[in-house]
């Protein structure tokens, strides 16, 4: 069965699961738009597999199938839910994200999704990017390491380029069992969640990191307790009550990350469409 732009059904939902699992952050909302078209082609670049951009044939649908979970403990929907947090959508990486750029201080020069090279060690970089960058990217990006950034180390970077499937497999294989780890530092019953709800408090951490002091950091504070004391509905109060921390006009991304983490904690993937 071939299924091509403009149908919609579940057969699309089926093949929009299938493309996540390689990173193309689609909403499973069972419409073979544009979207859904450029992930098509983008798989097929990427796995090699010959046919239309606007078709996914037999070869393409069993090559999903055959492909595993990218991070089983938060399963693919929750990687699509970090990373459109962190970078919207496919579409979005590869006109706005896919160059070197530097983030309000203290973070240093970042690169695919939310890799700070502020923080890697000269061996964690290239075990991370050594097979994915050219020699000549490796070696301007790892005269930033360890650094602060700034304008005129940007443009030292310039004219680095980051694959979206670089960044995505970085982001799978490196970034994420890191925040999974950090997560556990402080909320240890992370791994008897949901997925759902594992990729909540990942999500956080990845966005907020694991400091509990301060008035800034009670209710992450207070998840931390929550957990302890078993009263998990009381959770999502939590991820609303940090709203308090931005302001709508110059902050909105944050306020809605926090409601979607509320979200996903109360609802699952389904209430978001990731699933």
């Amino acid at each position: 069965m071939v299924i091509r732009q403009g149908d919609k059904g579940d057969d699309v939902k089926v093949l929009q699961r299938g493309l996540n699992k390689i990173g193309q952050m689609l909403l499973i909302d069972g419409d073979f738009g544009s979207g859904t078209g450029e992930a098509v082609g983008a798989v097929r670049e990427t796995l090699k597999i010959p046919g239309l951009s606007t078709e996914a044939d037999d070869a393409l649908q069993q090559a999903l199938t055959n492909i595993a979970d990218p991070f089983p403990p938060l399963t693919a929907a929750g990687v699509t839910f970090i990373a459109r947090q962190e970078i919207t959508d496919a579409r979005t990486y590869r006109t706005q994200y896919k160059t070197p750029a530097v983030p309000p201080a203290p973070s240093g020069v970042t690169i695919g999704i939310g890799y700070d090279c502020r923080f890697p060690t000269l061996a964690q970089f290239r075990a991370d990017w050594g097979d994915l960058l050219s020699p000549d990217a490796l070696a301007q990006l790892e005269a930033v390491l360890g650094k602060q950034g700034t304008p005129e180390l940007k443009a030292q970077v310039a004219g680095v380029t980051v694959s979206l499937e670089a960044a995505m497999r970085v982001f799978v294989n490196r970034n994420l069992p890191d925040f999974l780890s950090q997560t556990r530092s402080i909320y240890p019953q992370v791994d008897n969640l949901s997925p759902a709800r594992r990729t909540a408090l990942v999500s956080l951490v990845y966005n907020r990191g694991t400091d509990l002091d301060g008035d800034s950091r009670k209710e992450m504070q207070a998840i931390r307790d929550l957990l302890s004391s078993n009263r998990l509905d009381d959770i999502p109060a939590q991820f609303e009550s940090m709203t308090r921390l931005w302001d709508p006009a110059t902050a909105p991304g944050l306020i809605a990350r926090r409601r979607a983490e509320a979200v996903l904690w109360k609802s699952d993937f389904a209430a978001l469409i990731l699933d």
